[in-house]
C-alpha cells in the first residue's frame, strides 16, 4: 500500500537513469521515500550497467512499493546522449500514469525531505511555472561548493530538473547534445514557449559527484566544456566573462584558459550545432541582457557569471 502525503497536492513521478550506480542507489531510494510529499512513481532505468545496479535495484524495488526498475533496450557506450535516452525511456515507460509533474533525478544526488512538496506548492501557485528545483552543492573534499550561483533565473541543474507535465511534453522532453548541455537546452526550449524557469535558493540539495566519472585531465576537460557551449550557442562576450570568472577557481587559471580554447577551437571550425538558429538568438539575447545587467551594477564576490 502507497502512503500518500496528508495534502491533497497532486502526483508526481521521478525518472532516475543510472549505469554503475550501485554504490549510490540505496540512498537514491531512501532520499525519495523519505519524501514529506512522496512519488507516485520512482523508476529507476539501467542504462547498460556492468556492476550489479540493477540486481541492486530490483532488491529496493522488493522493499519500496512505489519503486519501478527496467533495463534500458539495447545499449550504448556511456555518455551525455545515452543518459538523454535512457531518461527518456523512463518517461514513454511512465506514459499511461496519471501525474501532475515530472522530476528527473540523479543518482548521486541527495535532497533535503520537503524538497518535492515545496516544488508542487510552488508549481500549483503558478500556472505558468514550467520547470523549477533546487539550489546545487557541490560536495568537495573539504567544502561544499555552489558553483551555479548567479543563475537562477533560469537555468535548472539536469540532475535535479522538476518539470510540471505540460511543459516537458510541449518541448519533447530531453534532447541528446554532443558533450551535454540538454538540461540547458530544455531550460531554453521551456523559456521560448512561454514558461517559467526557477530556482528555489532556499532548496539545497547536495551533489555527491561533481566530476562524474570524468578522468579527463584538465586539458582534456576544458576543451569539452568550452566546445559544448559552442554547441549551445553561447554568445562569445557572455562566454568571455564566464572564463574570467572561473580563473580563480581549481585548477587556478588553466581551467578557465582550456575552456575559452575549446569555445574558440570549435567556433573556427564552424562545428555544426544541434539546436535551431532561434534558439541561439534566444540564449544570446538573455546572456546579453544579463551581461549588461551585471556590468551597470557592482558585483559580489559571492557571485558567478557562471550558468552551469
Amino acid at each position: 500500500m502507497e502512503t500518500r502525503p496528508a495534502t491533497a497536492l497532486p502526483d508526481y513521478v521521478l525518472v532516475s537513469a543510472c549505469r554503475n550506480e550501485a554504490g549510490y542507489l540505496t540512498e537514491l531510494a531512501a532520499t525519495s521515500a523519505q519524501q514529506s510529499h512522496p512519488p507516485r512513481r520512482g523508476l529507476i532505468v539501467d542504462d547498460g550497467s556492468t556492476d550489479d545496479t540493477f540486481a541492486r535495484a530490483e532488491a529496493l524495488a522488493r522493499e519500496l512499493p512505489f519503486l519501478q526498475v527496467v533495463r534500458m533496450p539495447g545499449g550504448t557506450a556511456r555518455s551525455f546522449s545515452s543518459q538523454v535516452f535512457a531518461a527518456m525511456h523512463g518517461c514513454h515507460v511512465l506514459a499511461g500514469e496519471k501525474f501532475a509533474y515530472l522530476g528527473l533525478l540523479d543518482a548521486d544526488i541527495r535532497l533535503p525531505r520537503e524538497y518535492y512538496g515545496t516544488l508542487v506548492a510552488l508549481m500549483e501557485a503558478n500556472p505558468r511555472l514550467g520547470l523549477c528545483g533546487g539550489r546545487v552543492l557541490d560536495q568537495r573534499d573539504d567544502r561544499l561548493e555552489d558553483t551555479r550561483a548567479g543563475s537562477e533565473d533560469y537555468h535548472v541543474a539536469g540532475g535535479i530538473q522538476f518539470f510540471r507535465r505540460a511543459c516537458f511534453e510541449a518541448i519533447g522532453g530531453h534532447h541528446p547534445i554532443p558533450g551535454g548541455g540538454q538540461d540547458t537546452v530544455a531550460d531554453i526550449m521551456a523559456m521560448m514557449q512561454g514558461w517559467e524557469v526557477r530556482v528555489v535558493p532556499d532548496l539545497a540539495v547536495i551533489h555527491l559527484r561533481p566530476e562524474g566519472f570524468s578522468r579527463a585531465n584538465p586539458l582534456q576537460r576544458g576543451l569539452a566544456w568550452g566546445r559544448k557551449f559552442h554547441l549551445l550557442g553561447y554568445h562569445p562576450l557572455y562566454y568571455l566573462a564566464q572564463c574570467a570568472n572561473r580563473l580563480a577557481r581549481p585548477p587556478w587559471v588553466v581551467g578557465s584558459l582550456c575552456n575559452l580554447l575549446g569555445f574558440v577551437v570549435a567556433s573556427v571550425r564552424g562545428e555544426r550545432r544541434p539546436v535551431s538558429p532561434e534558439f541561439v538568438r534566444f540564449i544570446r539575447q538573455l546572456q546579453l541582457r544579463r551581461l549588461r545587467a551585471r556590468l551597470a551594477c557592482s558585483l559580489r564576490p559571492s557571485r558567478s557569471w557562471a550558468t552551469h
